[in-house]
């Protein structure tokens, strides 16, 4: 039998009774913990009670700083949770963003209205007073041939149709904005629930590392960490809750809602963490579609193509118009002429005086102007509108195919973290916790092993937060939704 045990018996009752009741405190943690006799210390009464009473100390130690929590800040009404696809309809239905990109439409729309414009006729009065003697009145009325309300109108059609893709467009990149800022919330909401958890962690070791300093089984400086890591741990916090604040609010002024608008949004599952079980999220487990199907939906969804696609049939409907408006719209006049001649000489009552009528015709010629610079212009653009075309969708196979890798990237870290890390960090910091309680470890040890399952949770949620924009915009890339 090891002789440091009876040794350290006698050091102990040569000394203070608190290091006796700690050093009997310590025993039965150990032999509580023992999982050799699991089995068979219920049955014992003594061993019963020992255990009824570590129960009530520990549970005497402090759990967490939920008192302290400003609650009514960080969680709305309870069930007002708020799911991504809610945030999604609310933002598209009363966000002022939604709305002012939907009235552009009527903005497009007046296009058919000055389509069907027409030239308005002109009333004709000549009066020749004392040098003609002739007077008339009438109307001069351009006639404009019907192709060309005809053109104009199939213009305007092209000008909605390029309005209706702008309008998707926008909506689609605010979508976008709604999924990054739901995601900044839900992650900010995740690391604030982390610190507090680690605080309640470190204000129970402060506690134990009291009991012990008391007990004289360690010293000051063990207390003195303790109580420096449950200031840094309430500092980061606090930080962690302004930015929880700052993004609900973000949020909720997307949505068009009060700045100040009390909601909640679903917490990640506890740190086993399945980042799957999210609505917004795809499953893990799933496999991504392949890179080609991806590059093939994007060239047949992708606004960004469709809409300089529009461009071009635009301006192949204006160069169209421009033909038609080489041959000039011509005027006719017609109306009323009077003849009110001087008097002859012979007889003074003699007049030259009749009425009749006058019909006139003017047609330009197009000489000198028949729309060449018009023509040149949109066949110019049409040029350069089918090499943008060519330039988009490089730029969109581009888009597709980084933003696919960076979701690849972040499928395997979440993966690999959830698999390997995760579970084992937060074990080795219980049993770090557990080992400084019963006097097996020191301080350092402790706050060395949490540290580094904070630093592990966090970059798990760096890794949901970074894996969620990958995936908002590969979405965005392919211009429609994952699956």
């Amino acid at each position: 039998m090891d002789t440091a045990m009876p040794l350290r018996f006698r050091r102990m009752n040569q000394e203070s009774p608190a290091k006796l009741r700690f050093l009997f405190l310590t025993l039965a943690m150990w032999t509580l913990a023992s999982p050799a006799q699991s089995a068979t210390e219920d049955a014992d009464p003594a061993k019963a009670a020992v255990r009824q009473s570590l129960q009530k100390t520990l549970a005497a130690l402090p759990s967490g700083t939920k008192a302290n929590t400003p609650e009514p800040l960080l969680r709305g009404p309870i069930g007002n949770a708020l799911s991504i696809n809610q945030a999604m309809d609310e933002t598209l239905m009363k966000s002022p963003r939604a709305a002012s990109i939907r009235l552009e439409l009527g903005i497009a729309k007046s296009a058919r209205i000055k389509a069907t414009e027409l030239p308005n006729p002109s009333f004709i009065v000549d009066n020749g007073y004392k040098a003609e003697f002739t007077y008339r009145y009438g109307v001069s009325v351009p006639i404009e041939p019907p192709w060309k309300l005809a053109l104009r109108l199939i213009a305007a059609k092209k000008q909605i149709g390029l309005a209706d893709l702008q309008i998707a467009k926008g909506l689609w990149l605010l979508r976008g904005d709604i999924r990054r800022t739901y995601s900044e919330l839900l992650i900010a909401q995740e690391r604030y629930e982390t610190a507090s958890e680690l605080c309640q962690l470190y204000e129970r070791l402060l506690a134990m590392a009291k009991i012990r300093f008391d007990a004289g089984d360690v010293a000051e400086l063990d207390v003195q960490r303790a109580e420096l890591a449950v200031e840094r741990t309430r500092i980061n916090r606090d930080l962690m809750l302004n930015k929880v604040m700052r993004a609900k609010q973000g949020l909720a002024v997307l949505l068009g809602r009060p700045y100040d608008a009390a909601f909640d949004v679903p917490r990640l599952p506890p740190f086993k963490l399945k980042a799957e079980k999210l609505d917004y999220l795809p499953d893990l487990e799933s496999s991504l579609p392949e890179l080609p199907q991806l590059l093939a939906k994007a060239n047949q969804n992708r606004l960004e193509i469709k809409i300089v696609d529009q461009s071009v049939r635009l301006n192949g409907a204006n160069l169209k118009l421009a033909y038609g408006n080489i041959l000039p719209n011509p005027t006719i006049a017609f109306g009323s002429s009077v003849v009110n001649g001087p008097p002859v000489e012979i007889d003074a009552n003699n007049r030259n005086n009749f009425h009749g009528f006058f019909f006139q015709s003017n047609t330009p010629l197009p000489i000198f102007n028949f729309n060449q610079g018009d023509i040149s212009l949109y066949r110019a653009r049409i040029k350069q509108l089918r090499g943008e075309l060519e330039a988009q969708k490089n730029i969109v196979e581009q888009e597709v195919v980084q933003a696919y890798r960076a979701v690849q990237m972040q499928r395997e870290r979440i993966q690999q973290l959830q698999d390997k890390t995760l579970e084992r960090s937060k074990k080795v910091a219980q049993m770090s916790q557990k080992s400084y309680e019963i006097g097996q470890s020191d301080m350092a040890s402790v706050l060395v092993a949490q540290q580094s399952n904070l630093e592990i949770r966090y970059e798990y949620l760096d890794a949901i937060y970074a894996y969620e924009i990958a995936y908002t915009d590969l979405e965005q890339a392919i211009g429609t939704t994952f699956y």
